[in-house]
């Protein structure tokens, strides 16, 4: 094993654990800090995605690597517009008070769903973009990491309504604390090991064509920092349900303020 087999792994874990903390370091915050925070995210963004058109044509490992960098904060400025409040859905008319026994699975499931259309909505808007503008392309690298991202979110927040153990409504924007009226807190629930099953099945795959094509190459560059994503992906399912110390994930996570309203 060389340098240029661990450096992807060093640099997607690097990812994650410096995005992770920087959005914590933000979240609470006043709203003109989370504006000016949020503009400054909108930017790089842009620049994410202006990556992504100029490495598309590219399978090098620095192009790869680039691009899946692009990928991971495209999806980046789609959790900060939602955990920020920014991009979330409609508003709901319904009555938080109601008991959840009163209350069918479907229904709640729609009224989950519907707090946070917009930002389903702007996710898949996304990556039909990011599929448009790698078509055909030898660099898609960037797409199926937000891909794989976007699967393992979507897969966490089901998780979260199904009913997991480490879950605060915390986490959310103060304009869906009333979600917590329709989630329904447990040790576990039956979707949890096919959501880990389907995400360690991805990580292996990966992972088996990353070792089938060789060390060095743009391709086996991608396949491991998308893999090494989906790993640290499939440890946060886990820690859903295990009783472990949140304060793994990221250098600046800690217990979360509430947001500091204008003016205070």
């Amino acid at each position: 094993m060389t340098w240029t087999d661990v450096l992807p792994v060093v640099f997607a874990i690097f990812l994650w654990w410096f995005t992770t903390g920087l959005f914590m370091s933000v979240y609470g915050r006043p709203p003109a800090v989370l504006r000016r925070a949020f503009a400054i995210g909108t930017g790089l963004l842009i620049a994410a995605l202006l990556g992504l058109w100029v490495t598309r044509g590219s399978d090098s490992p620095l192009a790869v690597t680039i691009a899946v960098t692009c990928g991971v904060l495209v999806w980046g400025w789609q959790v900060a517009a939602y955990y920020l409040g920014f991009i979330t859905g409609p508003p709901l008319i319904d009555s938080p008070q109601r008991p959840n026994w009163k209350r069918s699975l479907i229904e709640r499931f729609r009224l989950a769903l519907t707090a946070s259309l917009y930002h389903e909505l702007m996710a898949l808007g996304t990556a039909l973009l990011l599929i448009v503008v790698t078509w055909n392309q030898p660099n898609r690298w960037g797409l199926w990491m937000y891909l794989a991202l976007w699967l393992m979110h979507l897969s966490a927040k089901l998780n979260v309504f199904f009913g997991v153990r480490n879950f605060h409504i915390e986490v959310l924007p103060r304009e869906l604390h009333h979600l917590a009226a329709y989630l329904t807190p447990r040790s576990s629930n039956a979707f949890f090991p096919f959501s880990v099953a389907i995400i360690g099945a991805l990580t292996w795959m990966l992972i088996a064509q990353a070792i089938n094509g060789g060390g060095g190459t743009g391709p086996t560059v991608g396949a491991v920092m998308v893999a090494t994503m989906t790993a640290l992906g499939f440890l946060e399912h886990w820690m859903l349900v295990l009783p472990l110390p949140a304060t793994l994930w990221g250098w600046s996570i800690r217990p979360l303020p509430e947001p500091v309203e204008e003016g205070d």
